[in-house]
């Protein structure tokens, strides 16, 4: 991480943090309505050694974060600089919405460079991403904040939620324990495959690993987009994968809005 990384540590372990920086990524409500908790937003940039590519990171640390002492879980959302919100709304923005209302103690982190989703989501160049990810960002931020490495959740959609299931297979298959306690794949689409029975294939190669965490399979009824969510969820469910605990969700909605709703869901199953 570059220095800014330690500049804003700094500030963010005072207790200023907890009341301020709402011009700085702060949910604040409409008029005469009680404004959402803050918390702080740090922006910074990390290059990987694994790709080469420089990533834009945003750290969302909840309000209580300066006056507490405890280790948070930490939730990396790939495309966090992705409009899905809309104009001016980022799916980090979007996100970190959904934490202040809920109240959830966890520390956000918002991986950009969506304009690689291309190379960084699909085989081979995600193995080089997943790399990044657990040999580089991970540690960085285990290393500047009271992160957890034992809550770690990765959510991704479409592309990104092929991406969190391709983390899942590629580590399973090389015979590492998942790097992640938590995978919500969120309409995950084919990846570099021609049809929804390529990712079937691509998954039954790890029948037979443990796999010690939880993965939430989330699709949307809605839209033209192919839904592989619910057969890959029956697929894993009928296989031998000690350990693994299995969640599905199924939204009324498009490909991009089932974003939100699984998010909320895996956060009321995740952080129950």
């Amino acid at each position: 991480m570059n220095t800014g990384f330690q500049q804003t540590r700094r500030a963010a372990l005072t207790a200023a943090v907890a009341a301020a920086l709402a011009a700085c990524g702060g949910g604040g409500s409409g008029d005469g309505e009680a404004p959402a908790p803050v918390g702080q937003v740090i922006n910074s940039t990390i290059k990987s050694a694994s790709n080469g590519s420089t990533y834009p990171v945003q750290v969302f640390l909840p309000e209580s974060y300066a006056t507490g002492t405890a280790t948070l879980p930490v939730i990396y959302a790939t495309e966090g600089d992705a409009q899905y919100g809309g104009p001016n709304r980022s799916r980090f923005d979007t996100f970190k919405e959904v934490l202040q209302r809920r109240g959830t103690q966890a520390i956000l982190v918002g991986i950009g460079g969506t304009a690689w989703r291309g190379t960084d989501f699909l085989m081979p160049g995600a193995a080089k991403y997943l790399d990044f990810l657990v040999k580089e960002l991970a540690p960085a931020i285990e290393r500047q904040y009271r992160a957890d490495p034992k809550r770690r959740v990765l959510s991704g959609l479409s592309h990104g939620g092929y991406f969190v299931v391709a983390a899942l297979i590629l580590e399973a298959r090389a015979g590492v324990p998942p790097s992640f306690s938590h995978y919500l794949s969120t309409e995950c689409s084919v990846g570099e495959h021609t049809s929804p029975a390529g990712v079937l294939a691509f998954e039954k190669q790890i029948d037979g690993k443990p796999l010690p965490t939880t993965l939430l399979l989330a699709g949307a009824s809605g839209g033209n987009h192919p839904l592989i969510s619910i057969p890959l969820f029956n697929q894993m469910a009928s296989q031998n994968l000690p350990g693994l605990v299995m969640l599905k969700a199924e939204y009324s909605t498009s490909h991009v809005g089932a974003d939100v709703p699984a998010f909320e869901d895996a956060l009321k199953r995740f952080f129950p």
